[in-house]
Formats: structure tokens, sequence, C-alpha cells
């Protein structure tokens, strides 16, 4: 059994998860940010090229569904988000995630040893 699986506790599992969490959540709201930048950017262009109502249309359209089906995935991960801090209320597993977590080992033993969350 791999080493990190033996010290491997709740806390620990559920800081690394709560920070994987919310840079799932950044990254998409970045990805939402990127994706309205280009929408702007092709209405844009349809407004400068004088044939561009017809022919850019579809990518147009493809791009906003693309926003759409990214602010659907947005929504799933708030509801995994409130689902996991729920389950980790219930099992009393503390759900703020501080920048650096201490081995309670590492410590007893007399070593400083931090661990990113």
């Amino acid at each position: 059994m791999p080493l990190e699986a033996k010290i491997m506790t709740p806390e620990i599992a559920s800081m690394r998860i709560a920070r994987n969490i919310k840079s799932v959540e950044d990254d998409l709201d970045e990805l939402l940010a990127k994706a309205g930048e280009l929408l702007t950017e092709l209405a844009r262009a349809r407004v400068a090229a004088l044939d561009a109502a017809v022919h850019g249309q579809r990518p147009m359209a493809r791009v906003a569904a693309m926003q759409k089906s990214l602010i659907e995935a947005r929504s799933e991960i708030v509801r995994a988000h409130n689902d996991l801090a729920k389950l980790a209320e219930t099992m009393d597993i503390p759900t703020d995630c501080p920048d650096q977590a201490h081995l309670a080992d590492d410590m007893r033993a007399g070593r400083d040893i931090s661990v990113a969350a």
C-alpha cells in the first residue's frame, strides 16, 4: 500500500477535495469569461463584415450553445460542492481548507512537516 494511502485521513481528504473543487469552479468561471470574449469578438467581426450576418450566425450559435453547456457544468459543480459540504458536516469533518496542514504524527515527533492541503 502506498505511503500516501496510509496517512490519508478524512480531514486531509476533505482539504484536498476542497482545494480541487475550488480549482474546478475557478477554471469553469475562467472558461465562461473567455467564451464571452469570443462571442463578443464574433459579434464585432460580424458588424465589420458586410456578409457576415449570413455566414457568421452558425458559429455564433455554436459558441452560445457551448456557453450554455458551461453554465450547466458550473451549476453541477456547485451542486456537487454543496453535497460534499453536507457530507463533511454529517461526518464532522472540517470544511475550511487552510493554506498548509501539518501531519499530526510528524508534529508529535518534533518534525515540522508542512504539506499542501
